[in-house]
């Protein structure tokens, strides 16, 4: 009789955990949508994280609770995979002062500092050399935190982005650069507005390691990640 093949390097905790967290997210998402058509009970602006879910759950596996995640203005995956409650999550998306966020940041700007997530911001690229700066004070405090700086494909049209490399490389600083690539910058497709797609090689020039993965496979972006 033979074995299923073992997935090598992952625990069952671990997998357990990866598509627990991708579900939730999954269905907080679908819950969302349902409260926002066909008359909207949630007043602010509301950007889905749907078909992304396992490059936060992948990503923030490998993280511990004291690690920073800078995040979007689609923040509630990477909210949910690094520890933030549901019940929170949906108080804020109402403006309650129960929310994560005291009701004052609505879905573009959660925060919630006891899990790791300080913030979240809606403009390009916004919160990436935040994750810089948390990285950089990590070091001037010799923690051995992370940081990691989650950003669209959009963002890499962003001179704050390479200057967030740079800076990051020669400082030898702790933190990893995510792009969640869905191909499009807003409504543009991705090769309409950057000259290069291949986002991850723009590491070579800051003498960074860069690699792409498959990002709807939990397994391959936690390897990657951790």
């Amino acid at each position: 009789m033979s074995k299923k093949p073992a997935i090598t390097g992952l625990t069952a905790e671990t997998l357990r955990w990866l598509h627990a967290t991708m579900v939730r997210i999954r269905r907080l998402e679908e819950k969302v949508a349902g409260l926002l058509a066909p008359e909207p009970e949630i007043r602010c602006p509301v950007h889905l994280y749907i078909g992304q879910e396992a490059v936060a759950a992948g990503v923030c596996a490998g993280l511990r609770r004291e690690d920073y995640v800078l995040s979007t203005h689609r923040s509630h995956g990477h909210y949910i995979a690094k520890g933030g409650g549901v019940r929170e999550l949906l108080a804020e998306l109402y403006g309650r002062a129960s929310g994560c966020s005291r009701g004052k940041g609505g879905s573009m700007h959660l925060a919630s500092p006891g899990v790791g997530l300080p913030g979240s911001c809606a403009i390009v690229a916004g919160t990436v050399p935040v994750a810089v700066g948390a990285a950089l004070a990590f070091t001037i405090q010799k923690k051995d935190n992370v940081s990691v700086a989650f950003f669209g494909d959009g963002a890499a049209n962003e001179g704050v982005f390479y200057e967030s490399l740079n800076f990051a490389s020669l400082k030898k600083l702790p933190v990893v650069f995510v792009c969640e690539n869905n191909f499009y910058s807003t409504h543009m497709p991705v090769d309409e507005c950057l000259a290069n797609v291949d986002i991850y090689k723009k590491a070579e020039a800051f003498c960074l390691p860069g690699v792409r993965v498959d990002g709807s496979d939990a397994i391959e972006v936690y390897r990657a990640a951790k």
